[in-house]
């Protein structure tokens, strides 16, 4: 099994494969691909508008079609920007049709094995839900993060605050 971090020289013309393939030639000349310990929850991040693409630093001891995978779903982002003017979504169909043209099932969450050899994907059982509970109507919304801002719309129609009590969950929805 050859590492990922043998094959720097393969990233910048897999990179260029991609952008002819997307139809945004030169792409890899355009693109910032760095390492970052400071990422410890995800594989990579992105900053499509500067072109700045960052990857965990634990994929460099992964196997190069791990690497491959996580390079390839950054750098889709960035070709997603620079083909629509208008706001996609990260992960909408424009973002999943260039993974799937590149050969690669578009996936949104992964996480590495402890040995840093492969990816376990999160059971969604495992993850919280945070219930959002409007204190006077009883109103409620789950949601996979807290979200602060949200408002009972029933509430405020009547000129009432509308602000929802957050509780955290485990399992499935009650």
């Amino acid at each position: 099994m050859q590492a990922a971090s043998d094959r720097p020289s393969e990233w910048l013309a897999l990179i260029a494969r991609w952008a002819v393939l997307w139809r945004v030639p030169g792409l890899e000349q355009r693109l910032t691909v760095s390492f970052s310990p400071r990422l410890r929850r995800s594989l990579g991040r992105c900053v499509p508008a500067k072109r700045i693409v960052r990857l965990n630093v634990r994929l460099l001891h992964a196997t190069a079609a791990l690497l491959e995978e996580v390079l390839c779903h950054e750098v889709a982002h960035v070709a997603v920007h620079e083909l629509h003017v208008t706001r996609c979504r990260p992960h909408g169909p424009e973002w999943a049709a260039l993974m799937r043209a590149a050969g690669f099932e578009p996936r949104v969450r992964a996480r590495l094995s402890h040995d840093a050899q492969s990816v376990v994907r999160p059971a969604r059982a495992d993850r919280p839900l945070y219930e959002h509970r409007c204190p006077v109507c009883q109103a409620v919304r789950m949601a996979r993060r807290p979200v602060p801002q949200w408002r009972c719309a029933a509430c405020l129609a009547a000129r009432l605050d509308g602000r929802l009590l957050i509780a955290k969950h485990t399992g499935a929805p009650r």
